[in-house]
């Protein structure tokens, strides 16, 4: 259904960013997330739109990233931290309408818990980017409480980062489209798609995929005599007064 390359993409974009150790994570997690979002765009138009948003974020930090390796801009330029502005910008915009898209096909598909976490996890979200921008603009200007101040935001954001990719993989494990509740999924036509997706719900241990376990009778549970034996229940001796 795509919530299992959103969950990837998600974590490659945003997880090593938060250290500033980039190594392309950005770019390929934000092309995993857009081959997620374009099929979840079939089934809501927050997705829709948050597609388009990734697609605007893939190209601002591979421009940025380029540039800075051509040595066009320097990596502490203006230029740099204009970069910086847009791409915080759009990540805001890209994962406010993901969480609204779960808020909204959660809700379609009774799954209560998940749509308030999602409603807690937006506010948590504008929380952080108001946090991290006006430390952006006021960092230079306030010395050793500007560097705690960072470290709390970049906390913030870790926080903030788990509690999506755990609410992202409830959604993998728990929503599916129709017809698929037995576990089976409609192939590709690419094999390497076929393959990716194999590899990808054995990470998982086939989550959203497992049959609820039935529960076993106390009965059922006792451990089983052996073909031609048969058990007895042994009469307790009365006690002498």
């Amino acid at each position: 259904m795509g919530f299992g390359y959103l969950l990837l993409g998600y974590f490659m974009a945003f997880a090593f960013t938060l250290a500033d150790i980039y190594f392309f994570f950005d770019i390929v997690g934000g092309a995993l997330m857009l081959v997620g979002l374009s099929k979840l765009s079939l089934h809501g138009k927050n997705f829709y739109r948050a597609m388009w948003a990734d697609i605007a974020y893939i190209f601002l930090c591979l421009g940025r990233t380029v540039l800075i390796m051509l040595k066009m801009i320097p990596a502490d330029g203006v230029l740099a931290k204009a970069f910086g502005f847009g791409i915080a910008a759009v990540s805001l915009i890209l994962q406010f309408f993901i969480l609204a898209g779960i808020y909204f096909i959660a809700l379609k598909v009774d799954l209560p818990k998940e749509a308030a976490h999602a409603k807690r996890n937006i506010l948590y979200l504008l929380l952080y980017y108001f946090g991290y921008i006006a430390a952006m603009i006021l960092l230079p200007y306030l010395g050793i409480i500007g560097n705690i101040a960072s470290l709390a935001i970049t906390v913030f954001g870790l926080v903030i980062l788990i509690l999506n990719l755990i609410l992202i993989h409830s959604c993998y494990c728990r929503i599916c489209l129709e017809g698929q509740q037995s576990g089976e999924r409609t192939p590709s036509r690419f094999a390497f798609i076929n393959r990716f997706n194999k590899k990808v719900d054995e990470v998982f241990d086939n989550a959203y995929l497992r049959p609820k376990k039935e529960r076993k009778t106390p009965s059922e549970n006792a451990e089983k005599a052996e073909p031609g034996y048969r058990r007895v229940k042994r009469k307790q001796k009365s006690k002498r007064k």
